[in-house]
Formats: C-alpha cells, sequence, structure tokens
C-alpha cells in the first residue's frame, strides 16, 4: 500500500493526446533510468526530443525554478500538492506551455508534471502535446537531469546521435547483440509460423498499445507478419500501479495464450482476479523491462523488427503507413 503522501502523485492524469503524432505512444517514466533525483538547482540547459515527423529548431528552454512559498499560497492546487510532502518547480514558459504553468512536482523518486489554469484553482496532469504530435513536456522537462532516459541505441546509422545524448529519431537500427536480446526476452505470439517477425513492446493498459494490436490484426491475419509481444510496465503511476500485474498476468501464460490473456485484461481495464500472476514472471518481467531499458525505449508500443538485409530496426509508435513497414521487413 503507498504511502498517503504520494496520493496527490500518483492521481490518474488528463491527457492531451496528439491529433497527429507519429510516434503515439504512452511515455516511459524516468524508472526505466537509473538515477533519477532532482538536484537543488537544476543545471541551465537546452534540449528537445521530437518523435512526431515535424522537423523543428532546438528550443530554448528556461531553467525550472524553484515555486516560492508565497506564489504556493496564492494557488489552492498548489497548496494542495505541496501539502503532502512534494516540492514543486515551474516547467517551461507560459508561452511554451499554450497559456498554462507548467508544474514539476517531486516527493521522493516519484515526479509528476502539471498543468496549472490561469486561476489557480485546479490542475491538469499529464503530456501536453501540440496539434502536429510534438511533446512540448519532454521539452520542458529536458534540462531535469534523469527527468529523460538517456539511453542511445548502440549500432545506428551514420549521423546518428552521439553516445550519451538522446536519440531524436523515431526510427533507429539496432545493434546484433541488443537484437539477441530482444529475442531471448519472454513474449508471447500471435499469428502463425513463418511469417516475419514484428516485435512490439506493450504495457498491457496502455492505451496505444491496445490500439496498435487492432491495427495490427489484418496483417496477422493474412499472414503477412507474426507478431511477438513483449510486455513491460511503464503505465503504473498513470493507472494506479495496475500495469505491473497486468503485464505479469502476460508472462505467466505460455506464448500462443497471451494474447487472449491481454484481451481479457482489456475488456475489464485491469487483471482478473483469476489469472495466475508466477514468481517467474515477475522476474521475466524484470529482465523485460532490462532488455527495454537497453534498446532505449520511450514509451508503449516500440517496434522491433528486421528487414530484407538482415538488419534490426526499432520504430516509436505505429508508423503512419504500416503496409509500407510490413513490405520492407525480412524473414
Amino acid at each position: 500500500m503507498r504511502h498517503p503522501r504520494y496520493a496527490i502523485l500518483a492521481a490518474t492524469t488528463l491527457v492531451a493526446l496528439p491529433m497527429l503524432a507519429q510516434a503515439q505512444q504512452c511515455p516511459s517514466p524516468p524508472s526505466l533510468e537509473a538515477t533519477r533525483p532532482l538536484p537543488a538547482s537544476a543545471p541551465a540547459g537546452t534540449a528537445a526530443t521530437n518523435a512526431g515527423p515535424v522537423l523543428r529548431p532546438t528550443p530554448v528552454v528556461p531553467t525550472p525554478r524553484l515555486i516560492p512559498a508565497a506564489e504556493i499560497a496564492a494557488s489552492p492546487a498548489l497548496t494542495r500538492i505541496t501539502s503532502t510532502g512534494a516540492t514543486v518547480y515551474e516547467i517551461g514558459s507560459r508561452a511554451m506551455n499554450h497559456g498554462l504553468q507548467g508544474v514539476y512536482a517531486v516527493n521522493g523518486d516519484i515526479f509528476r508534471v502539471f498543468y496549472l489554469t490561469p486561476d489557480g484553482q485546479a490542475l491538469i496532469g499529464g503530456v501536453l502535446w501540440e496539434k502536429d504530435g510534438h511533446n512540448v513536456t519532454r521539452d520542458t522537462i529536458a534540462p531535469i537531469k534523469g527527468a529523460i532516459p538517456t539511453v542511445t541505441i548502440t549500432g545506428a546509422k551514420p549521423g546518428a546521435t552521439p553516445p550519451g545524448q538522446t536519440r531524436p529519431e523515431a526510427n533507429a537500427t539496432l545493434s546484433p547483440e541488443l537484437a539477441k536480446r530482444v529475442h531471448r526476452a519472454s513474449v508471447g505470439l500471435v499469428g502463425q509460423d513463418g511469417p516475419p517477425r514484428l516485435t512490439m513492446v506493450i504495457d498491457p493498459l496502455c492505451p496505444w498499445s491496445i490500439r496498435a494490436l487492432g491495427q495490427l490484426e489484418p496483417f496477422v491475419a493474412r499472414r503477412d507478419i507474426q507478431l511477438v509481444l513483449l510486455p513491460i510496465a511503464i503505465n503504473d503511476h498513470e493507472n494506479g500501479h495496475a500495469s505491473t500485474p497486468a503485464a505479469t498476468a502476460l508472462l505467466s501464460v505460455v506464448p500462443y495464450e497471451m494474447e487472449p490473456a491481454w484481451r481479457k485484461i482489456i475488456d475489464l481495464h485491469h487483471v482478473a482476479d483469476d489469472m495466475p500472476r508466477t514468481d517467474v514472471a515477475a522476474l521475466h518481467l524484470q529482465q523485460n523491462m532490462d532488455v527495454a531499458h537497453a534498446i532505449g525505449v520511450r514509451g508503449t508500443p516500440t517496434l522491433i523488427w528486421r528487414d530484407k538485409a538482415g538488419v534490426s530496426h526499432v520504430t516509436e509508435g505505429l508508423p503512419g503507413d504500416v503496409e509500407r513497414l510490413v513490405r520492407e521487413m525480412g524473414r
């Protein structure tokens, strides 16, 4: 049972979804990063990560500002957050945040992002997306060390991001060593053996993962692909820690039973009481999380596939042209 002081930070969020996002994903929290404390004085800097199709200049992001006590006292919403023990920082600017004040609330190793309404009475929790799919929140928290995982996929194409920096591309190549780790992960299988395999990293309760399953069904039915499900849990901070038991339940069944088990969870919006959750499955989930960390997964769904030349690729979200991706796949 969670300590009550974390209650406000664990509340369900209202997320403004992108209208035209190329990488439509549930974003991963910094739990995939080894260290994620907020420094007493966040370093100045500029950073941006754009998973959408629009190329933009790197924005100048203000240094996160510790919100003073007087300002907190003037806002009932901020007063409520800090009463749970959280420290609050302003992120971005009202211009960047489309008229709202961005708030980064941290309580121990738990953090949440909110947007304060102009009257100071209410907060909207979640990610701020622009209509072209650009993730404004990712830009504004980037100066905070550890807020965004900085794992770089190795073996990337020439011109890819150097080691130690975040990866801006929505598609990158995967080294043979990491491709082997993906192949050894604990997975479920959808469709017959024989067609090219498309691995999809999922959170069972991520709406975008669920949508991707439906969009890939016709390709499985036509035997264009065999879908491989690689469960992880990244949405616990949004759904009251329901993702971890759901992912553990999926990993407690044999591979060809994983899809029916997932559909049962989708129908119920949580794991059923009669679904087994084994200790071995919990270990497999941790191993899958380690694989996701190693390949730099930033959200679910993430696709891993091999082209006709035998090169493995990682694609964030479901691409707009799935048929083209399927045509490019090799066995």
